[in-house]
């Protein structure tokens, strides 16, 4: 169940992308997904792991960016950026 609700907001951004076809909206569904993963886990367990934290605030900046500029490059450097930090 773990699993699941890591990958929850991947989930949510594929199948809003294969749906529409449009990243930007899918981008938009990506910050939502996430931001109610990390309410959920709050709720659940009074606290959130950082690795979620950090890969919000990464989310946070490139998808917004991508929104704000209307261009998808920067969130396909995302998982690149958290790799990097995680690594």
């Amino acid at each position: 169940m773990k699993q699941f609700f890591d990958f929850f907001p991947v989930l949510v951004f594929v199948v809003a992308y294969f749906v529409t076809r449009d990243m930007i909206l899918a981008t938009k569904i990506l910050i939502a997904a996430s931001a109610l993963q990390i309410a959920g886990y709050w709720l659940l367990k009074r606290s959130v792991e950082k690795m979620h934290l950090a890969t919000f605030a990464i989310l946070v900046v490139m998808g917004g960016l991508t929104v704000a500029l209307q261009d998808k490059s920067f969130i396909m450097w995302k998982p690149t950026i958290v790799n990097w930090l995680f690594a």
